[in-house]
């Protein structure tokens, strides 16, 4: 008993010591609460401040402070009472101002807190609000914002937690901070919440539904961002848990361009702290209250007023009706200034205005067309379902007109905000009669309608069935009835909508999952494929499985697939799809599509937009399966181009793509699509997106009216083509020509441009009766006035981002635009004579127009940018407002005298002052209340007594320094400020900082001055970010002001004088002024007189004197050389180092202006002076003895150096002797060492004819060396070898021929080879000793350079009259006219065109001209040059374009010298120059620092393939080169060629690079021997079978225009015939005794040189004998014409004559632009617009050359040679030679397939000899066998089987007949 009680005190402690320990651990009950019949008094205070986060700016915002009494009602319900609240509001500098009362806000806003409210409390946590009926939105929030103090959730077991808590924001991550203090029985928690991670975010946006979020770092890109901080104190007494004090912070952040520290904050902070504690029994109020939920913040159901003004809305009908009469009071000449306030605040009401208000005003403004244009514009722009309701009744009642209906249907469908009810009436107003009448309106509201189903069911989570059906009834009833038209627009409404229960419809649109509907046009099935690209966003994997099963189906149209690949990479596929992607390409035959699909990955590769990271990487890992061949397509082939840049500090970037979709049946693209899209801060949006698609459009171009269906081998070719197995001509392209246009990814309109319109375009232009009908009504219009004003105000939207704060006072960011059009115009016309009632376009060819115009064209447009509280009682916020005001007034006077060729205009001087393009910007803290309407409270945000940074604070000096000095010193210090800020002064007034920039071009003689000037005060200096520079004030302005003449000025004129009065036009105005000039004609020493007043003979005289000279002009007077006709960048031949030099000087200035020109193209003077001019000017007699580098200089200014192998003993450092030693080098033996100058010298001089050989040989090169490599250029690798090998055959340094063979394999850099001129080498320059110069020059080169001065003369206007003259002047009082005169000369009927510009002061005492003159001096070189200044001598900038050889490949070198320009043009070039290395970074140049002529640039483009260049430029201090380098289309470049073994003349780049080029677009097939070269250039080898006519080239198109066939002649095996079928002639050509003889229809034609001319109708025979000119027979005769005008006249012309032994037939009306058949050759180039049409063995001319074996049935051979059997013609048996025919053939034994044993048949015919028939020769081919069991009873006479439409189950060789032998020939088969 005793254990038993022992053992239970022992258990009973250790129950009392566990009891202790638990409650020793166990926590307080920290959950808060307040006690029924008690009252606790608190102090509230909470405000919340908008500005930047800079002390001493200003902020705007409101404070709210009262006493707050909680009473507990019941354990869980507590009453609310807010005792008499008082606001404040801040609107001033921080922290400096204080907040002020305002009585008017607490007097409105505190009888919404008169009443209780009552809430549900539970361990410290919010439940469900009540309060009085209809209390306003904005008071229960603020009372939530009080209660969301006291929310807080306690976990009993953790101090340190996270969890999502329900707060006034949202559902929000909220970390938890618990401290203990025992001692005091009081608990510290601290609460933050984390704003950006929420699960149920409290926000509202308007105008973002096409803002998407970025899938990748959504997060930390957001420009918005926030938190907020909580911390309380509680105690613990005995009732629980006491809250007695919270405070809280919070701040949101706005960076618009994501900087850092460039950021806009809103700080809120909150303070509740507990008076007293009170015992009384608290008792629900005795009135009805209404639950407005919990916590969560709630908006207003009707948009909030926009935080521009506050509008009270007791009355608006009135107030509408009393802005509309101020705006149109107000602004009947010019925008008022407070119009697009006042625009906005229509709009404001009006959204407020109910259906029936919007239709009282309008039945007061109906009558009325500017108030219902103003109110319509404003109604448009509101987004409410009211304002949609009243449009639907305008457009129902007819009310509007065409434009108005249109412009408002469009802003108010695209602009409303939507719901159920908003869906619903747009459906019905699509529905309504007036806009189903019209296809133009169908359009823009169906659209419309689209775009609000978009952005409705983008806020649900299905898109309800009904808002979808319409569209998708549309789609169903256009497929059913086949309308093309409703297709399309039912297709683009589907993309616009982007739900993915319309994938259904679409896949009707495609065939390839839809076999049940017919043929879908082209267009139609590409506009399918675009319409899956929004449904993308909803459901990318089914839209990605749909486009890679197009994308792989080699047998849908090119287009439609690359459409496919467009819309499959917006999908952001992932790496395992752009592999299979990859795959396709490499599987792919037409290059059309792997172009596209190549080009667009490796576009995307290289992009940096985050967006596009995943894919980028993706695309850069399946590039490297691909073969870059596909790199080096031409432009032909279809092409992805995109252009984006992305700025990581800034979080902001842009990408424009470019599709590129050609077509082979086409000369230009056939689609077009462009599309921008940009990147800021986490968020995407397509920008804009246009595009363009052409079809058929080549043919209406080209149409002729030529009936080729009625000429009789439209119908012989059509029987042969029956012959073809499979063959059929290519269907007729319907032409259309169809644009869209799409803003932020929603098609607003497109346009289709049918056959119908197209033809009827065509015919207006090229008709007459058409033409003369629309310039007859043209002409009628302007004769009887133009009059009207037009204003149009546009609301282009808001974008706005409310969320809630701790307050309960709403944050709003916000952007709005308005823009206001207008244009005034007057416009009188008269005609003189009167046109007669018989109106013929030339008539106005006799008239006198005379046009009187008043056009007044202005533009405003207003952005104002806001960031505060916006509430229907007050607003408080930063506001930054920028407006655009342009005015560009025109009054003037025209008259055209169309006989004269003479034009004027005139207009009246500007005498005041008059704005043309004016902008500001401002950035204000805004205030404003609705106690005190039309009061606001306005204060800079940088203030006029801001501080700047203290870095630019200037140096304040003690007393004791010297104020002098200081003064000088900051004089000294803007002196040198204002020289390098170019006119730009920087101010610090009273520490702010100031910019003033004003740039003026005075035009005194026309009484006006241009001025462009800018104010700016910015917050830079606090902190450098584009948000800082934004803040402040901005003005910019472009002005036209009055300037001060001697005489006022009655008018400006503007005359054009063309044709041969141009002359007489000037000597006149000359006249006008000389009031003593007595002589009575006016055209008396004409040319005299045209020079004195272009000051021509001022421009030439220094340089006439100089050419006199005795002696060597200075450095200062060689500067004024430069002459008219002359090369700019000729240089003095000789130095002035010695007495040689001057003598040779003295001889050479006799030398003709031509010589000078040649300069040496290969190593500029310019170039080796600059690289050692120190040193040269300076060098001694021995010095030219040294050895030079690879870069060396020449001994004197301009010489060429001799690259040191001869070593001189000489002491003479001439330009001569050194030249001559060099030469002499040059031109000896390759064996020899060199020789000296002397030596050099006499030999060559002692042999007139070697001498000038090796002159013209060996001079130009200057040390290139003598032996080259020959390397075949056959293929690219080979090419490629060479290139690498033996790129260039010149030696780099001097030396004697071994050393220079030794390093012949020496590679280069291609920048260090020099450019061979080919000028230089057609006209070399010839130096000769100082003895002989004098001499030659006076018997040879004289008489040349006379001969060329006659014909290239210095001034045109010697020779030629001028082409155009054009006065600028002023007519003054005084009857003087000053102002400018320009004078155009022009040569362009010549070999070598030229043009002279002169613009010249019409005052006689101003010197200032400017003269250009641009020239082709031959063949290879062209020059110009601009100078102006004083008589054209103060600047000069000249260039030169040269031909020649570079690294042994055909170039061009661009030169462009400026030895003297303005400082203003030097600092803009030096601004652009900075850009350039960083440019050819990013296009891939290489870059290497060299030091080349300070004043110079080369350019040098060499050829190296028809597709590739290289490129090197060389600049100042840089060389930028890059290696083949891609070019767009191909070249004609020929073989490389070293320069020794060219001889000239040499190829006329100016005069036949066009030609050539174009020659090179056209394609040519030839046939040499068994050698075949197609259209596309694929060359196989091919024996044509005896006897049978093969189809060479074939018009495949509906028209069948002509036929060519070849077959092999009986003569020999090499030889071969021709048949043509063409037009109304058949014509064979096939070799007989050694020529070739010619059948026309028959007919056997001599067998002379002949020439066949047909005009398709009559054939004509006219015989050439041979006596007559060659020149005569190649010519085609006077009556053969290509003209349209010919062609529909006569009908389609050919001409045919003999060239040599051969034939050549033109038929460019064919197709047909050269034939050429010799008997062994044959070759067809056809016409560019037959591309795509062909057939035939020389291809179909589609660049397609991976599908070059197309056979007639449009299937790909497999081989060469079962390709050529595809296209030989049968004939019937018995009756023709061929006797060959194709069938289908049994494998001769049998195989096991899969197991079983078959028998196979051919799925393509094989050559066979016909019946009766045996092979004597046969040529194995590949074939394709279906197979089937061998106890089918299948055979090869079953008609039913079809073998080419059969699967190829395996491949096999067979043998085809080519030859056979004929004993037994069946002629009834």
């Amino acid at each position: 008993m005793s254990g038993r009680a022992s053992f239970t005190f022992t258990m009973r402690g250790i129950i009392f010591v566990l009891a202790l320990t638990l409650v020793g651990s166990q926590k307080f009950d920290f959950d808060p609460g307040f006690s029924s019949g008690k009252s606790y008094l608190y102090s509230y205070e909470g405000w919340m401040l908008n500005g930047l986060q800079e002390k001493n700016l200003a902020k705007a915002g409101v404070r709210l402070s009262s006493k707050v009494e909680i009473s507990g009602l019941s354990e869980n319900t507590c009453l609310l009472k807010i005792r008499p609240p008082q606001f404040e509001e801040y609107n001033g500098i921080w922290p400096r101002d204080p907040f002020t009362r305002s009585s008017k806000i607490t007097q409105t806003v505190s009888s919404c807190f008169t009443q209780p409210f009552k809430f549900e409390y539970n361990s410290g946590r919010v439940g469900n609000i009540y309060g009085p009926e209809d209390c306003p939105k904005t008071c229960i929030n603020i009372v939530r914002g009080i209660l969301n103090m006291i929310q807080i959730t306690i976990k009993k077991s953790q101090n340190v937690y996270e969890l999502q808590e329900a707060g006034i924001g949202g559902v929000c991550h909220t970390r938890y901070i618990i401290q203990e203090d025992r001692k005091n029985s009081r608990v510290s928690v601290t609460k933050t919440v984390d704003q950006n991670n929420c699960q149920e975010k409290v926000v509202k946006s308007v105008g973002m539904a096409y803002i998407y979020p970025c899938p990748v770092d959504m997060m930390k890109e957001r420009p918005i961002k926030g938190t907020a901080a909580f911390s309380y104190k509680l105690k613990q007494s005995d009732s629980g848990t006491l809250i007695t004090e919270v405070v809280s912070q919070q701040v949101y952040q706005f960076s618009p361009f994501s900087e850092p520290t460039g950021v806009a904050v809103m700080e809120a902070r909150q303070q509740l702290t507990l008076l007293e504690v009170r015992s009384e029994r608290g008792s629900s109020p005795d009135l009805s209250m209404q639950s407005y939920g919990g916590l969560r913040y709630q908006f207003p159901a009707e948009l909030p007023q926009m935080p521009l003004q506050l509008i009270k809305i007791k009355n608006p009908e009135q107030r509408i009706v009393e802005i509309l009469q101020h705006i149109v009071l107000n602004n009947q000449q010019d925008f008022h200034d407070d119009l697009p306030y006042r625009f906005l605040e229509l709009v404001q009401l009006c959204r407020i205005a109910s259906a029936d208000t919007l239709e009282s005003i309008w039945r007061q403004c109906s009558d009325k067309p500017r108030y219902r244009r103003w109110l319509l514009s404003a109604v448009s722009g509101t987004g409410t379902t009211e304002a949609l309701k009243f449009i639907k009744s305008r457009i129902r009642n007819d009310d509007l007109n065409y434009l108005q209906a249109l412009l408002s249907v469009s802003f108010a469908l695209h602009l409303t905000e939507v719901d159920e009810h908003t869906v619903t009436i747009a459906a019905d107003l699509v529905t309504s009669s007036r806009i189903q009448k019209s296809p133009m309106l169908q359009q823009v509201a169906t659209l419309g309608y689209s775009s609000v189903v978009n952005r409705y069911c983008s806020q649900t989570s299905a898109c309800p069935k009904e808002a979808l059906q319409p569209i998708h009834d549309l789609a169903d009833e256009a497929i059913s009835r086949g309308r093309e038209d409703k297709m399309k627009l039912a297709l683009k409404c589907i993309g616009n909508m982007g739900d993915p229960a319309s994938i259904k419809r679409i896949l009707k649109f495609l065939p390839i999952f839809s076999s049940s509907v017919p043929d879908i046009p082209i267009h139609i099935q590409i506009d399918a494929i675009m319409a899956l690209r929004k449904i993308a966003w909803k459901d990318s994997k089914t839209v990605q499985g749909y486009l890679i099963q197009i994308l792989a189906d080699q047998s849908l149209p090119p287009e439609v697939r690359m459409m496919a690949c467009a819309v499959i990479f917006e999908t952001r596929p992932a790496l395992p799809l752009i592999t299979a992607i990859a795959n396709v390409v490499m599987k792919e035959s037409n290059l059309q599509v792997a172009s596209f699909m190549y080009t667009h990955m490796k576009a995307l590769a290289k992009s940096r937009l985050p967006y596009t990271y995943n894919i980028s990487s993706a695309c850069n890992i399946a590039l490297k399966m691909l073969a870059p061949r596909l790199d080096r397509l031409s432009y032909r082939y279809s092409k992805v181009i995109r252009v984006g840049a992305y700025f990581d500090n800034y979080k902001v970037g842009a990408a424009g793509d470019v599709f590129v979709m050609n077509s082979p049946g086409t000369m230009f693209p056939s689609a077009i699509i462009s599309k921008l899209m940009a990147y800021s801060a986490g968020s995407v949006a397509d920008l804009a997106e246009a595009g363009v698609r052409v079809e058929g459009l080549t043919d209406v171009i080209m149409k002729r009216n030529i009936p080729f269906a009625e000429y009789p081998a439209y119908k012989k070719i059509k029987e042969i083509g029956k012959a073809l197995l499979g063959w059929k001509e290519l269907p007729t392209e319907t032409p259309l020509i169809s644009a869209y246009l799409k803003l932020f990814g929603q098609e607003l309109a497109y346009i289709n441009i049918n056959k119908e319109v197209l033809q009827q375009a065509v015919k207006t232009v090229l008709e007459p009766a058409d033409r003369n009908t629309v310039l007859k009504r043209l002409i009628s219009q302007i004769r009887s006035g133009i009059a009207g004003q037009w204003t149009q105000p546009m609301w282009l939207g808001e974008l706005r981002y409310i969320v809630s704060t701790c307050t309960g006072l709403p944050l709003e960011y916000g952007s709005y635009t308005a823009a206001l059009a207008r244009a005034a115009a007057s416009i009188d016309g008269k005609i003189t004579p009167p046109l007669t009632g018989d109106f013929r376009p030339s008539q106005l060819l006799e008239s006198t127009v005379q046009i009187q115009s008043d056009i007044n064209p202005s533009l405003y447009v207003q952005t104002v940018a806001t960031m505060g509280v916006n509430t229907e009682y007050f607003q408080h916020a930063v506001e930054i407002q920028g407006k655009v005001l342009t005015r560009v007034p025109m009054k003037f006077d025209t008259e055209i005298d169309m006989k004269l060729k003479n034009i004027k205009i005139e207009t009246n001087p500007c005498h005041e002052e008059t704005e043309i393009v004016v902008g500001r910007h401002k950035a204000f803290a805004v205030s404003r209340n609705i106690g005190e309407l039309g009061v606001e409270k306005r204060t800079s945000i940088l203030p006029g007594d801001a501080s700047s940074n203290i870095v630019e604070e200037p140096f304040k000096p003690s007393e004791r320094a010297s104020s002098e000095g200081f003064t000088k010193q900051e004089a000294d210090s803007k002196a040198r400020k204002h020289a390098d800020s170019s006119q730009e002064d920087l101010r610090h007034v009273t520490g702010r900082k100031t910019h003033t920039r004003d740039i003026c071009v005075k035009m005194h003689h026309l009484g006006c001055q241009l001025c462009f000037s800018r104010r700016s005060r910015d917050a830079s200096f606090l902190k450098n970010t584009y948000l800082h520079r934004l803040i402040g004030e901005h003005e910019a302005k472009i002005v036209l002001i009055p300037v001060e003449t001697d005489a006022d000025i009655d008018k400006i004129q503007l005359e054009i004088q063309a044709g041969s009065r141009a002359a007489s036009k000037i000597i006149q105005e000359v006249n006008s002024e000389s009031k003593e000039e007595d002589e009575p004609s006016l055209y008396k020493d004409i040319r005299a007189k045209l020079k004195k007043i272009l000051g021509i003979e001022n421009v030439f005289k220094v340089a006439n004197k100089t050419r006199h000279q005795k002696k060597q002009p200075s450095k200062k007077e060689n500067t004024m050389l430069t002459e008219l006709g002359t090369d700019p960048d000729a240089k003095r031949p000789f130095s002035s180092s010695s007495a040689s030099s001057a003598a040779s000087s003295s001889s050479s200035s006799a030398v003709s202006p031509d010589h000078k020109k040649a300069v040496d193209e290969d190593e500029n003077d310019q170039e080796k002076q600059a690289r050692n001019k120190d040193t040269s000017s300076r060098s001694s007699s021995s010095s030219s003895r040294s050895s030079r580098s690879s870069r060396g200089s020449s001994s004197s200014r301009g010489s060429s150096s001799s690259r040191g192998s001869s070593s001189r003993s000489g002491s003479s450092s001439s330009r001569g002797s050194s030249s001559r030693s060099g030469s002499s080098s040059r031109s000896g033996s390759s064996s020899r060492s060199g020789s000296s100058s002397r030596s050099g010298s006499s030999s060559r001089s002692s042999s007139s004819s070697r001498s000038s050989s090796s002159s013209r040989s060996s001079h130009h090169s200057h040390g290139h060396h003598s032996r080259h490599l020959n390397c075949s250029s056959s293929s690219s690798s080979e090419s490629l070898s060479c290139y690498s090998h033996g790129h260039h055959s010149e030696h780099r340094d001097g030396g004697s021929s071994s050393s220079t063979y030794s390093k012949i394999w020496e590679v280069y850099e291609i920048y260090q080879y020099r450019f061979k001129s080919a000028h230089r080498q057609e006209f070399p320059k010839t130096e000769l000793p100082a003895d002989q110069l004098n001499s030659l020059y006076s018997s040879i080169r004289s008489s040349r350079a006379s001969s060329r001065a006659a014909s290239q003369p210095k001034f045109l206007g010697d020779v030629k009259t001028p082409v155009l003259a054009v006065f600028l002047h002023g007519i003054h009082n005084d009857k003087k006219i000053r102002g400018l005169q320009l004078v155009i000369y022009a040569v362009i009927d010549s070999i070598r065109p030229r043009m002279q510009v002169f613009v010249s002061n019409l005052t006689d005492s101003s010197k200032w001209k400017l003269c250009a003159d641009a020239s082709v001096l031959n063949a290879h070189k062209a020059v110009a040059y601009l100078k102006w200044g004083r008589n054209c001598q103060d600047y000069k900038i000249s260039t030169e374009l040269v031909t020649g050889r570079f690294a042994a490949h055909p170039a061009v070198q661009v030169k462009l010298e400026w030895p003297k320009v303005p400082s203003s043009v030097r600092s803009i070039a030096e601004w652009f120059y900075k850009f350039i290395p960083g440019a050819a970074f990013m296009l891939g140049f290489s870059e290497k620092t060299d030091k080349n002529p300070s004043r110079q640039a080369r350019v040098i483009v060499a050829l190296t393939s028809p597709r590739t260049c290289d490129v090197v430029i060389k600049l100042p201090d840089i060389i930028l080169y890059e290696k083949a380098m891609r070019l767009p289309l191909s070249l004609p470049v020929g073989p490389r060629i070293p320069a020794s073994e060219l001889q000239p003349p040499i190829w006329n780049v100016f005069a036949e690079a066009p030609s050539a080029v174009l020659q090179n677009l056209k394609a040519q097939c030839s046939i040499s021997y068994d050698k075949i070269t197609t259209f596309n250039e694929v060359q196989f080898n091919y024996t044509m079978p005896a006897n049978c006519y093969h189809i060479l080239a074939q018009d495949c198109s509906s028209d069948l225009k002509f036929l060519v066939m070849m077959r092999t002649a009986e003569e020999a095996v090499n030889l071969k015939a021709i048949n043509i079928k063409l037009g109304i002639h058949e014509i064979d050509m096939h070799p007989a005794n050694g020529q070739v003889k010619l059948l026309v229809d028959g007919v056997e034609s001599p067998m002379t040189n002949v020439s066949y001319t047909s005009t398709g109708i009559k054939l004509a025979c006219i015989l050439k004998f041979a006596t007559n000119r060659y020149e005569e027979l190649v010519k085609p005769p006077a009556s053969f014409s290509q003209s349209r005008n010919s062609f529909s006249v006569k009908g389609a012309s050919l001409w045919i004559h003999s060239e040599n032994q051969a034939l050549v037939l033109l038929a460019p009306a064919y197709g047909i632009d050269r034939l050429y058949f010799d008997g062994y050759t044959f070759r067809i180039q056809v016409a560019l617009w037959m591309a795509g049409k062909m057939c035939g063995i020389c291809g179909k001319y589609d660049a397609e050359c991976e599908e070059e074996y197309r056979m007639p049935n449009g299937y790909i051979a497999k081989n060469a040679v079962s390709f050529g059997h595809s296209w030989i013609l049968e004939e019937k048996p018995c009756r023709g030679v061929c006797k060959l025919r194709r069938s289908f053939v049994k494998l001769e034994k049998t195989v096991q397939l899969a197991g079983v044993e078959s028998k196979c048949y051919s799925t393509e015919p094989v050559l066979r000899c016909m019946k009766g028939c045996s092979a004597t020769k046969t040529t194995p081919v590949n074939v394709g066998f279906h197979c089937l069991p061998a106890d089918s009873a299948t055979s090869l006479t079953d008609k039913q089987m079809k073998f080419d439409q059969k699967s190829e189950d395996m491949q096999d060789t067979v043998d085809a007949h080519i030859a056979c032998s004929c004993e037994d020939e069946d002629c009834s088969a």
